[in-house]
């Protein structure tokens, strides 16, 4: 095993150093990106906007109770298939009372809420680097956190306001694993307590704290030297706690219920089964071949390539981990063993939603342990050559992923969030130079798809943080990214169709309504002022929809919006009879 060398790079305390030093160049072009998406969401809560939620329970988004629910598609901006049933609901109350904070600090001014997260993210690379110095104090440990500040996957998780959560629930929770490790390993009994303590304030943050646990479970059962049934003692505190924290979630009603995208692996364990059959793969794609998981919302025909190149990585990474096995020293391939099952085991709670390389901070804990071992490995063996030479070439191919790409990801992703926000201006521009105030209170904004199928539902919100006054709805009729034709059918009515495919089967379509709900044809949904029937599907969604309105199109109490020349602008309906390309 390797010892620290003051005159070596990849040797404690100056790997750590390094590492916070990378990790804060990389998030500071993140403080300038300002709201984005559920951000206005938030701010309005804060603000007092009327929602399902409040500012002390921002993450309740819908709450399985239709008399709730129905208010938000009459009047939006949830959209007309929401299931009214749905409920998106999450336990995060330390996360919401720091959102509270910041806006009682801050107001408007994202910069604050950024330096905010940025100090979270710092926080966590120390701390995963005091636990890989008492852990794995060579090499290894020092090259894994320096993987783990630079990974692109964590953008989100810095440069989002609200994703925060999943930083504020990480950090005490690992605190949490760090003095479990003090109770076990060097005999502490303070520690017992501060470890509790620790995983409870991380579950406060928000359920993915759960990925902790799985570490502390992995750990009674692959790292520590004790006899049986002292490590099943020793598991028993962070289990009660863990159960204690699940009745307590479900009975105060929160958890997922009628989505394609979320799933509740407490109330619907067949389904979360099946869906992670596929969802973790992916992730592992994320986290050992650095493939950005998020391509699974691009469509259907890319998820299998996704999924196989995720099995693919984890193949390929087990075998090398596997011929390094060998050179490890004892106590290196101890903690190795159980890192590497906490990784695989924390996967588990974020496959309750769709793939996204946000999710993965906890199962890098462990996944860049592996893909340090494999780089180190190769490294030492350059000189003797490592046979066969395929396996230096899939190291090599690892090391560009992640000592390249990864780092590479984050002024990407800057950058293309930093482009989603310049598409936002011109049509909030033109919306508030061609819309009037004065009767805007009154009328309805119809709103037909645009290219980035989630900008026609948080525009309204966006609007309203600008000091436009509210509408009297907002409709979204479609955010499908299939190509859409509509037609007039009739003076207070038009229909739209879909030249490919259907509706309601997209990732962000089936974020309100799930497959196991359906809409077939001669379908209605009632809204205040509009009705909605399925005309006709083809077994797996509506392939064309008819929306009939309580007044004439051309009643000036109606807007239509489409999207044109690069933005969303007002338009006129065609006349009865034709057809429109959108």
């Amino acid at each position: 095993m390797d010892t620290p060398s003051r005159g070596r790079w990849l040797a404690f305390p100056r790997i750590l150093w390094l590492s916070l030093l990378a990790a804060l160049v990389l998030t500071l072009p993140t403080v300038w990106l300002g709201f984005i998406s559920d951000d206005f969401i938030h701010l309005l809560i804060l603000e007092g906007f009327p929602s399902p939620a409040s500012p002390w329970d921002l993450f309740r988004f819908a709450n399985g109770d239709p008399a709730s629910t129905r208010p938000q598609m009459d009047v939006g901006p949830y959209p007309w298939w929401t299931l009214p049933e749905l409920k998106l609901t999450f336990w995060r109350p330390l996360s919401s009372a720091l959102a509270v904070m910041d806006h009682t600090l801050f107001g408007r001014n994202a910069v604050g809420y950024h330096l905010h997260s940025l100090a979270w993210y710092l926080g966590i690379v120390a701390l995963y680097g005091v636990l890989l110095r008492r852990l794995l104090p060579g090499a290894i440990g020092a090259l894994a956190l320096f993987l783990f500040a630079i990974n692109g996957a964590h953008f989100m998780l810095a440069g989002w306001i609200a994703n925060r959560n999943a930083l504020v629930a990480a950090v005490p929770a690992l605190f949490g694993l760090w003095m479990h490790l003090e109770w076990r390993e060097s005999r502490r009994p303070w520690g017992l307590p501060l470890s509790l303590a620790g995983l409870a304030v991380g579950l406060m943050g928000g359920e993915s704290a759960l990925g902790l646990f799985a570490y502390v479970l992995a750990y009674e059962l692959l790292g520590d030297k004790g006899s049986l049934k002292e490590r099943m003692r020793a598991i028993a505190p962070a289990a009660l706690l863990g159960l204690v924290y699940l009745v307590v979630y479900k009975l105060h009603g929160y958890g997922a219920y009628g989505s394609g995208s979320y799933m509740d692996p407490v109330g619907e364990p067949g389904r979360f089964l099946v869906g992670a059959l596929a969802r973790i793969p992916v992730l592992l794609g994320g986290l050992l071949l650095q493939v950005p998981a998020d391509l699974w919302v691009i469509g259907q025909q890319l998820r299998p390539t996704l999924v196989v190149l995720g099995l693919l990585g984890l193949g390929g990474v087990a075998l090398l981990v596997r011929a390094a096995w060998p050179s490890l020293s004892e106590d290196e391939r101890r903690h190795c063993r159980w890192l590497f099952l906490g990784a695989a085991l924390s996967l588990l709670p974020v496959a309750a939603t769709f793939p996204s390389n946000r999710l993965l901070l906890l199962p890098g804990l462990g996944g860049s342990v592996a893909v340090a071992v494999v780089l180190v490995t190769a490294w030492r063996s350059r000189a003797r050559g490592w046979r066969p030479r395929g396996v230096a070439a899939v190291a090599a191919v690892l090391a560009l992923m992640h000592l390249v790409l990864a780092p590479l990801l984050w002024p990407l992703m800057t950058a293309t969030f930093q482009q989603g926000a310049s598409q936002m201006e011109p049509s909030l521009l033109l919306l508030e130079r061609e819309l009037d105030y004065s009767r805007l209170p009154q009328q309805r904004l119809v709103v037909f798809p645009a290219p980035v199928p989630m900008l026609s539902m948080y525009l309204p919100m966006m609007m309203v943080t600008r000091g436009m006054p509210k509408p009297g709805a907002w409709w979204t009729l479609s955010i499908s990214p299939e190509p859409h034709e509509l037609t007039r059918s009739g003076p207070d009515s038009l229909e739209l169709a879909l030249t490919r495919n259907e509706f309601l089967t997209s990732e962000f379509e089936s974020v309100f309504r799930g497959p196991s709900h359906p809409l077939r044809k001669g379908n209605q949904v009632k809204l205040q002022g509009m009705t909605v029937t399925v005309l006709e599907d083809n077994g797996k969604g509506p392939t064309r929809l008819g929306f009939t309105f309580d007044t004439p199109l051309e009643d000036p109490s109606l807007v239509f919006i489409r999207w044109q020349d690069g933005a969303l602008r007002p338009f006129t309906p065609p006349p009865v009879g034709e057809r429109l390309a959108l």
